[in-house]
């Protein structure tokens, strides 16, 4: 899945909330502080709610220009990538891509079921978080 739009907020913020939020997710999943270097690299266990886990490598931490990652499921490797572009003082033209690759034949034949039936609804949704947190660069 990619996608690309026009976000009316800067660059530098639009970054910070992102890397600000796999900061939070580091802290929250090991109980450490993320490394102030950087976070390119960066690689630490996943646990959601259900009891899956996975490994998060940070691959790509460039300020203002991208932030990178992939995480290695049991089932799945996703690949996540947002790539930023300055418009304007305040616009952003943002590209983000997804992947997603099964480990097996009947995983692969799920994503694509998945991705078919509710790809609308998640580049949807996606579209309106981002939107949402460059609006709140003027609250």
């Amino acid at each position: 899945m990619q996608i690309s739009l026009t976000l009316n907020a800067p660059v530098d913020y639009l970054y910070q909330q992102l890397i600000g939020s796999a900061r939070v997710d580091i802290q929250q999943q090991t109980g450490k502080s993320a490394p102030k270097q950087g976070l390119a690299g960066y690689r630490y266990t996943k646990k959601w709610a259900n009891g899956m886990e996975g490994h998060l490598t940070i691959t790509h931490a460039e300020p203002g220009q991208r932030y990178a990652y992939e995480l290695e499921t049991p089932r799945d490797h996703y690949g996540v990538d947002y790539q930023f572009i300055k418009n304007a003082d305040h616009e952003t033209q943002l590209t983000y891509a997804e992947t997603m690759l099964g480990k097996d034949a009947r995983t692969q034949a799920n994503n694509r079921i998945g991705a078919a039936l509710l790809g609308w609804f998640r580049k949807r949704r996606f579209k309106k978080m981002m939107r949402q947190m460059a609006a709140s660069y003027y609250n």
